[in-house]
């Protein structure tokens, strides 16, 4: 039987060193001389993320929740977003791909954390991934479905955090090339707030997060001159909230300090913003890099 842990009720300390290295960009990773996942397949899916959800969602629903898999669950998924532009740490989005209709899935999706401070040469956009996720982890830190293992906090709480950086090697294998899966991306686009995900928090569930959507809008305090998060205004989290107003709606463009991201200047004017969109208090926008960032002309 499969134990579900909450927080602050499991007393397993796990410790484990994480290297890495970076490249520069190729199409795939250059796996000629070492290869950070398994060389040979972990075998044919057995889930799919949506079914993934749906069979764990005891811990999904939860704040801060998660459970060990014990058995071969493989499931598999494209990547949307990656720490390319040092926005998203040691994180990996993955969306389901449908094969009846050719596409990958903005709204299936779910994270992949990866112990490691440059995971983007080896996931690189549009890379299929295919997981076998006995040993570990799925569940929700402050909400957020995703796939990793539990660590302890400066503070002594237990937390879902990333996966062991050497466990790709025996856990992941990349399937195909990302521009096999590249064309096949379309974010959900959202030009106003007249869907209902804006007006019922029930929309606000594990099943609808992460999503990977361009929502246009205007940001409350954009000046053409301050930047997106300043070090001096970094919370607990290292981060820095933004109001953003698609019509008459608010919602919040969450970026960490120090990366590419961070320096972007919020226009005056209406832009168009991509990226990993989820939920805390209310709806959250994390953008991948710079380039998600559209100035639209008016």
């Amino acid at each position: 039987m499969k134990k579900i842990f909450h927080i602050g009720a499991l007393t397993l300390m796990m410790t484990g060193i994480a290297l890495s290295a970076c490249m520069d960009d190729h199409d795939a990773p250059d796996v000629s001389n070492y290869s950070i996942t398994k060389e040979t397949s972990v075998g044919d899916t057995t889930i799919s993320i949506r079914n993934l959800k749906e069979k764990y969602e005891s811990v999904f629903t939860q704040n801060n929740a998660f459970t060990m898999i014990e058995d071969d669950e493989i499931v598999e998924g494209v990547v949307v977003a990656n720490d390319k532009g040092g926005n998203l740490y040691q994180t990996l989005m993955l969306a389901q791909y449908d094969a009846t209709y050719d596409v990958v899935d903005p709204a299936r999706g779910i994270v992949l954390a990866v112990k490691s401070t440059c995971l983007y040469p080896y996931f690189a956009y549009g890379q299929m991934v295919r997981v076998n996720l006995k040993g570990l982890y799925v569940g929700c830190y402050s909400k957020l479905p995703k796939i990793g293992q539990p660590y302890y906090t400066s503070s002594n709480n237990l937390r879902l955090g990333p996966m062991l950086f050497e466990l790709c090697k025996t856990n992941i294998y990349l399937v195909g090339k990302p521009s096999d899966y590249i064309n096949k991306i379309k974010p959900f686009e959202i030009k106003d707030d007249s869907h209902e995900m804006f007006h019922q928090t029930s929309y606000q569930n594990y099943k609808n997060a992460p999503m990977l959507v361009t929502v246009t809008g205007k940001f409350v305090l954009g000046d053409d001159e301050t930047i997106l998060a300043p070090d001096e205004l970094k919370d607990a989290g290292m981060g820095v909230d933004r109001d953003f107003k698609i019509g008459n709606t608010t919602i919040t463009v969450r970026t960490s300090t120090q990366n590419d991201v961070s320096f972007l200047k919020m226009p005056k004017g209406t832009v168009r913003l991509t990226g990993m969109l989820s939920f805390y208090d209310g709806w959250q926008l994390q953008l991948r890099s710079v380039d998600d960032m559209e100035i639209i002309k008016e």
